[in-house]
């Protein structure tokens, strides 16, 4: 990624690009300190994009899949700092989380946002079913739901309801 890129400004408004992805990267390992007793490998978020970040991500995303492959992830409780979920819940939390981000860094850089239709649409759905107008605003995590058009990647579609410009 060139110096020019990195610095570009993202749809998510508090990051550039590097943030972005410095961000992206740093949350698997949360994901994984987050489940495990033990710290996974790497140094987290420490300038993932500033060095070969797709390295860097696919290291840091492999700690988690195999976290999250664990027998009976699913099933089990996990205690997060804002409270108790089961493992499939902490599974599509990490989904949202990355592909929400993957999502960010794809318009950012101008690339295709039609990101892993299936999962985006389960995603979708989830959202829909957990978020309420409470955890919207200027202070919050997500944004006021934005206009996209019915027929839009879901992807594009997941990204508005998250708050994200998506034209």
């Amino acid at each position: 990624m060139s110096r020019a890129t990195n610095s570009r400004a993202s749809p998510c408004t508090e990051w550039d690009v590097a943030a972005l992805i410095d961000h992206l990267v740093g949350a698997q390992y949360w994901f994984v300190q987050a489940i495990s007793a033990s710290s996974p490998p790497g140094d987290g978020a420490a300038k993932a994009s500033s060095g070969d970040y797709r390295a860097a991500f696919d290291e840091a995303a492999g700690s988690v899949m195999g976290a999250l492959s664990d027998d009976g992830f699913a099933t089990r409780t996990v205690e997060l700092p804002f409270g108790s979920f089961s493992g499939a819940q902490f599974i599509d939390f990490v989904s949202l989380e990355t592909l929400a981000h993957a999502w960010d860094v794809a318009k950012a850089t101008a690339q295709s946002t039609d990101l892993a239709p299936d999962a985006a649409a389960h995603l979708l759905e989830v959202a829909r079913a957990t978020m309420s107008d409470d955890g919207r605003g200027p202070d919050a995590n997500f944004g006021p739901v934005q206009r996209c058009e019915p027929d839009a990647p879901a992807a594009d579609r997941l990204a508005a309801f998250l708050g994200r410009r998506v034209d």
